[in-house]
């Protein structure tokens, strides 16, 4: 996901950081900081004091800017914490709950978003709660819905040279996999007749030399 280049310290209508306290200030940052230690159960809670410090420009109480704060208080790179934000204002808490379980692209959650919910996952009419003893059902889950997309994906284009080898490639494999199952001799007549059938289909790309 591309980051915006504006300073997104900068709002129309920022808050005066003089409105919050240093009590308050402090507690966001708390938040902030609780990221690094337990950041699968708290990243959309860090997101949002991020959000909330970036809006009000609580650290130029600090004397800092955005990106001075992002490093000295959060530990994290200014663009870090952009991208923290967008993801929170883009998807809401549960991209934070399903990426804190196995890693997961903007542009991945964006396809399956229709099946995660604010309790889980959904799969087959079953929601699968976003809790540690369904963290490797979940990451299955994903990884087929990854695999069901990439099958789509290429479905939907036109087969590449590579793609044509790589399909071929592994019919080859299977023929040879059941020469070494010892085929019954209908099995082997059936390959004979598959072998003389790609045979003449290749010959179609086979420029026939001119008569002499």
């Amino acid at each position: 996901m591309e980051i915006p280049n504006e300073n997104p310290g900068e709002s129309s209508e920022p808050l005066s950081p003089a409105a919050v306290s240093p009590i308050e200030l402090g507690a966001w940052i708390g938040k902030v900081q609780a990221f690094g230690h337990i950041a699968s159960r708290c990243a959309s809670a860090a997101a949002e004091a991020l959000k909330h410090i970036r809006e009000s420009r609580a650290y130029e109480s600090l004397g800092l800017n955005w990106e001075e704060f992002c490093r000295q208080h959060a530990g994290i790179s200014r663009s870090y914490a952009d991208k923290l934000i967008l993801r929170l204002e883009e998807f809401g808490e549960p991209y934070f709950r399903l990426s804190g379980i196995t890693p997961i692209s903007a542009d991945t959650y964006r396809a399956i978003s229709s099946v995660v919910t604010q309790a889980g996952i959904e799969i087959d009419g079953e929601v699968i709660p976003f809790v540690p003893e369904n963290a490797v059902r979940i990451r299955q889950v994903v990884r087929q819905l990854q695999a069901d997309l990439q099958q789509a994906r290429e479905a939907a284009q036109p087969a590449t040279v590579s793609d044509l080898r790589r399909r071929l490639n592994y019919c080859f494999e299977e023929l040879y996999a059941m020469f070494l199952r010892r085929p019954t001799s209908t099995e082997q007549a059936a390959v004979r007749n598959l072998v003389e059938f790609c045979h003449q289909r290749l010959e179609r790309f086979v420029p026939r030399q001119p008569v002499q």
